[in-house]
């Protein structure tokens, strides 16, 4: 076995390693069906008119060869911080300080452009909740509830996602279930909307991906999983499987259902199913509303543990790795990233928030890939008998090969603002490194 920094080849000793199969595959589902499964029907069908659905598989085949590097590599170095714990173990400290800034600043973007789709879902039937102070105090009220039930233990905060995965899928199995029936032929051979270039496109697959980003964060708590070499794998593979069949099964019944009308709707799921029925529409509205808020829910409680790491390391400020003393969760962390979240979410749209999140989190992707091969060359494994993923080797070119190709549609604005990003998390590594890291 390879050496490397002591920092991660230990976990620190106030985690515990108790999350299964189940409730793994069940916090990934919660971070994988959020606010886009609800919304982004309408512009892939805007973008790619019929062909959405293949769309959604090379989506699906781009982030899962990602996957299965991550569930290799986090299998390898199964510790708190997910894909910066693993970067750090393959390429040092640097990498694995920028892997766990990008990968953090993606999940705040999304998950606060999640939570401002979510009120602005609530604002159409409660006015009050689109703008002004009481649509602040939800946001902030919601994102203080989730520190604190992250507060109760890692246990039961994954049972509480748990529980909102499967409440939210009600109205998606609602969805398929009556509006399978109601599917018009013709309907599912749609046009190309006129008018539409490569860059609606790209805006489009940028979009796609994003929905199926999410896995990366909540890979932040292998440090917590029980024999991770089995869980990880098992867990990114049957959620990715069933969510790849739940997205290409709603785009083809909300085509089925609107036409021609879908690359237009507002809220596509609610009005195709307003079509068959009224008050069937309702509910799958209160299900959207439901999925946004279990997204955010899921991300509650990888992405503070990305905090808690860069602070274990000594990058972030001490108080950010304190772990509470009874439930032995980072506390700090959790409150620190529900008040960013907020923050944002009161000041951004949700595709603005969506696409600069997807954005940084392709570098995450990027990384990562390159990492896993390098894990596996240098034969480093931090946690007993690491899973072997078959074809490897493939998986990273598909998914580095795929990452590029998102990257290029990103505007000059954005590729900007990631350059600036980067830059300022580069130096404060140089200034807050400890003094293990200098010279690596």
């Amino acid at each position: 076995m390879a050496n490397f920094s002591a920092s991660v080849t230990t976990e620190p000793s106030g985690l515990v390693r108790n999350i299964g199969t189940v409730a793994l595959t069940a916090t990934f589902l919660g971070v994988f069906i959020g606010s886009g499964i609800f919304t982004l029907p309408a512009p892939m069908a805007a973008a790619v008119g019929g062909f959405a659905p293949l769309a959604y598989l090379g989506c699906a085949l781009a982030v899962g060869s990602v996957l299965m590097c991550f569930a290799e590599a986090c299998s390898r170095v199964p510790v708190a911080g997910g894909p910066q714990g693993f970067v750090e173990a393959a390429f040092g400290p640097y990498w694995g300080f920028l892997t766990g800034a990008f990968n953090w600043v993606s999940a705040v973007l999304g998950v606060a452009g999640v939570a401002a789709a979510a009120a602005d879902a609530l604002g159409t039937v409660l006015p009050a909740l689109a703008h002004g102070p009481v649509r602040s105090i939800a946001l902030v009220g919601w994102f203080a509830a989730l520190a604190i039930v992250n507060l109760r233990g890692v246990s039961f905060a994954a049972r509480f996602v748990a529980l909102v995965t499967s409440i939210k899928l009600i109205p998606l199995a609602l969805f398929i279930g009556v509006g399978i029936w109601f599917i018009a032929p013709a309907n599912l051979v749609l046009p190309l909307v006129a008018g539409g270039s490569d860059g609606d496109i790209g805006r489009a697959a940028i979009l796609g991906i994003f929905m199926f980003t999410g896995v990366e964060t909540s890979l932040a708590i292998s440090g917590e999983v029980s024999n991770p070499a089995r869980t990880i794998p098992r867990a990114v593979i049957a959620a990715l499987l069933v969510y790849a069949s739940l997205c290409i099964t709603v785009q083809i019944v909300a085509q089925g259902l609107l036409g021609t009308a879908l690359a237009g709707a507002v809220a596509p799921l609610p009005q195709a199913m307003a079509q068959v029925s009224a008050p069937l529409g309702a509910i799958v509205a209160a299900g959207a509303v439901i999925s946004m808020l279990g997204y955010t829910a899921s991300d509650s409680i990888g992405s503070p543990r990305m905090l808690f790491a860069m602070a274990r390391d000594g990058f972030l400020p001490g108080a950010l790795g304190r772990v509470h003393p009874r439930s032995r969760t980072p506390w700090v962390a959790s409150f620190t990233h529900a008040g960013l979240c907020a923050g944002l979410a009161l000041s951004g749209s949700f595709t603005a928030l969506a696409i600069v999140a997807t954005l940084t989190c392709v570098m995450v992707y990027f990384i990562g890939c390159a990492a896993a091969l390098r894990l596996r060359a240098r034969n480093i494994a931090t946690a007993g008998t690491p899973a072997r993923i078959p074809g490897l080797a493939v998986f990273a070119c598909i998914g580095i090969g795929s990452m590029l190709w998102v990257t290029a549609q990103s505007t000059l604005a954005e590729a900007t603002g990631i350059a600036v990003f980067t830059l300022i998390a580069s130096l404060v590594y140089r200034w807050r490194r400890p003094p293990a890291a200098i010279g690596r």
